[in-house]
């Protein structure tokens, strides 16, 4: 497989290589409890569809920490091979290999031995606490597994091997199928046939990522540099901002079960759950861009070459506001019918459909604006604006979406519930303009700088 110069080899095709596999990867990797979900739904029901939801914030503590220092250390292996640190870029993926299991191995120990209190806690109902704690038990067993899968897959893009993160996350994708379909459907072992075939997929795709980080000849591989602990608290500053991001989604679907079941009962629970499925492919698919161009944007920046990543993030905008209008336009004139399929049973869950379908078509305005919030806290993150990237993930993920889930819906009631999403959005995209304002600003400034001292050192 050819390795790809992220400084050096045509931009567009740069972009390509590295951005078109992430989000396939992303979408794929992203989209397995959603895969449960839907055989579930099937086979098991809509009530067991909904246990996976209420379990869905404990997924996202695992994703956090997958995130914080899946992308902390990418941005700043990418900037030190950027700068010809080698040594520094091997002992950075080293040493987050080492705290990456120690933590997901604790998140192991907290979930088996807490599942129920875990899922009580997240307000599972009487109706949904057995399955929810099922799949937070069986989930918690496979959290290094995953942890560790996205690290090494995020790895191969920053030794110009972006492919095989892709091949890993179809492998996977095409396990998890086959295995729901065993586990749910012909063995119907429900919540705990999803949550295994899940965690298995997973390992099958750490296998495969794994592969290239086995050689001695990459940049970037198992057996070369040294642990620096000290090292993790560039690596967790700068990815903190994932670490908002997954823990405001954990919050936000808490804060949404919790109101949705006051006005709606299970049956809110429901449809959000369905609406949450169909408009998260859309938002992988952008977070795959965003995660796409990190590599790119961070060798570049290291090595002062703006104008690629002025040309990269550009680029990276317009795909996810092509994305967002496709989005949109999909979920409010075809909905009701991605909604369907999640129904075993739609006559009688009809009424929970046409709940669904009319907050998916308020909550796709928000695909207009989620893209540029997305690669921009991104773009922050890849040139270590570690506090510009948080300030974004949290305005648009926890901040305006927890004053407006708790003033919304007193005013428009359940319809209230699904304007939160388009609220904090708009109001995160003047956040991130004026953000912009001062970087761009900054880069004048320094660039004045360094052209009075040029001509300092001719004089």
């Amino acid at each position: 497989m050819k390795n790809y110069n992220l400084g050096e080899d045509n931009l567009i095709k740069i972009f390509s290589v590295n951005v078109i596999p992430a989000v396939i990867a992303m979408v794929i990797n992203g989209a397995q409890p959603i895969i449960d979900g839907l055989f579930l739904g099937k086979f098991a029901g809509l009530n067991a569809m909904a246990s996976v939801n209420i379990a869905g914030p404990f997924m996202q503590i695992i994703f956090a920490i997958s995130f914080i220092i899946c992308t902390g250390a990418i941005s700043l292996i990418g900037r030190s091979l950027g700068s010809g640190n080698k040594d520094k870029a091997q002992s950075v993926f080293r040493t987050s290999c080492v705290f990456m299991t120690a933590l997901s191995i604790l998140v192991t120990i907290f979930g088996s031995i807490f599942a129920k209190n875990i899922a009580i806690g997240l307000k599972a109902t009487d109706l949904l606490v057995q399955d929810s704690s099922m799949y937070i038990f069986i989930i918690s067993f496979f959290a290094p597994v995953m942890c560790n899968m996205y690290l090494t897959g995020f790895t191969d893009r920053v030794i110009g091997k972006p492919n095989q993160y892709l091949y890993g996350a179809i492998i996977s994708l095409c396990a998890n199928v086959l295995l729901d379909y065993l586990l749910i459907g012909v063995a119907n072992l429900g919540v705990l046939g999803g949550a295994l075939a899940t965690g298995i997929s997973y390992f099958i795709a750490l296998v495969v990522c794994s592969i290239p980080l086995f050689k001695k000849k990459n940049d970037i591989n198992f057996y070369s540099g040294k642990i620096k602990f000290k090292l993790m608290l560039p690596v967790i500053s700068n990815g903190s901002s994932e670490a908002v991001v997954c823990s405001s989604t954990a919050i936000s679907v808490f804060l949404f079960n919790s109101v949705l079941l006051s006005l709606a009962g299970e049956s809110g629970v429901v449809a959000f759950t369905i609406i949450n499925y169909i408009s998260t492919f859309g938002t992988l698919a952008m977070f795959g861009i965003s995660d796409g161009i990190n590599a790119i944007i961070s060798y570049n920046y290291g090595a002062n070459n703006m104008k690629r990543v002025k040309n990269t993030f550009l680029s990276a905008l317009i795909l996810n506001f092509i994305i967002g209008l496709i989005v949109f336009l999909i979920v409010y004139f075809a909905g009701d019918k991605l909604i369907t399929i999640f129904s075993k049973d739609p006559v009688n869950d009809k009424q929970v459909i046409e709940m669904a379908f009319h907050g998916a078509k308020i909550y796709s305005i928000a695909f207009f604006m989620i893209g540029f919030n997305i690669v921009s806290s991104g773009f922050f993150t890849a040139i270590g604006g570690a506090l510009s990237s948080i300030l974004i993930a949290a305005s648009r993920g926890l901040v305006w979406i927890f004053v407006g889930i708790l003033v919304l819906p007193k005013f428009f009631g359940i319809d209230g519930v699904w304007w939160t999403f388009p609220f904090a959005e708009i109001l995160t995209i003047v956040l991130t303009s004026i953000l912009f304002i001062v970087f761009i600003f900054k880069q004048k400034k320094k660039i004045t700088h360094q052209k009075s001292g040029d001509k300092q050192v001719i004089s």
